[in-house]
């Protein structure tokens, strides 16, 4: 498997504009009574912090949201085994999406056991839809419109290797076959961190 170019992740700068206008969008589209925005923001929040496959995040109901354990429960599909897997979101985007479920709730839309996450004006979103939505977040936030969805994945397992250097944990939590997968994927971000470790090391003999 190929190993993913700079230009399919985003840097640190590029997420926070990201995440700064989604949330600005969401909080707009609150004021006048509009759905859009609301659904953008969760899931800009959602995809960025779990690294699922958007037909990964098109499969979600209400009740894979487990707020007890800050966890979803993602189906993965492309495995030899297909099946669910438990995936860690954290203190922030589980307050995130209990707040999104109760204006769900608020709006009539269903929160029972087989009712989606995200719901258009037809039902369930499809991945063409959360598509849809992920492009004009990236318009707004005046983003190259070649960050497609799949980009939050990328951004997801970089930023997770940078923090963790845990190249195990990053496979475990993208649903990765096997740990050879993520390394020759994120060969070159791993090659990075060890060219900046270097060259730390070199200025502080040189001072």
């Amino acid at each position: 498997m190929p190993a993913v170019e700079r230009t399919k992740y985003m840097n640190e700068e590029e997420v926070t504009r990201l995440r700064e206008n989604a949330e600005l969008w969401s909080i707009h589209d609150l004021k006048h009574g509009r759905r859009q925005g609301v659904i953008s923001w969760m899931l800009v929040d959602l995809a960025l912090i779990t690294g699922l496959r958007v037909n990964e995040l098109a499969r979600l109901n209400v009740s894979d949201f487990h707020h007890s354990t800050n966890s979803i429960l993602a189906y993965r599909s492309k495995r030899k085994k297909p099946g669910y897997e438990t995936v860690v979101i954290g203190k922030k985007v589980t307050a995130h999406l209990r707040e999104f479920i109760a204006w769900k709730k608020a709006h009539g839309e269903g929160v029972g056991q087989t009712d989606a996450l995200f719901v258009g004006q037809r039902g369930r979103l499809s991945v063409s839809g959360l598509q849809k939505i992920w492009k004009t977040a990236i318009a707004k936030a005046g983003l190259d419109p070649g960050l497609s969805i799949h980009s939050a994945r990328h951004t997801c397992a970089t930023f997770m290797l940078r923090t963790t250097k845990n190249i195990k944990h990053v496979q475990d939590h993208l649903g990765h076959q096997s740990v050879e997968t993520t390394a020759n994927m994120y060969a070159g971000v791993m090659h990075e961190d060890k060219e900046a470790a270097a060259d730390s090391c070199y200025e502080r003999r040189s001072a």
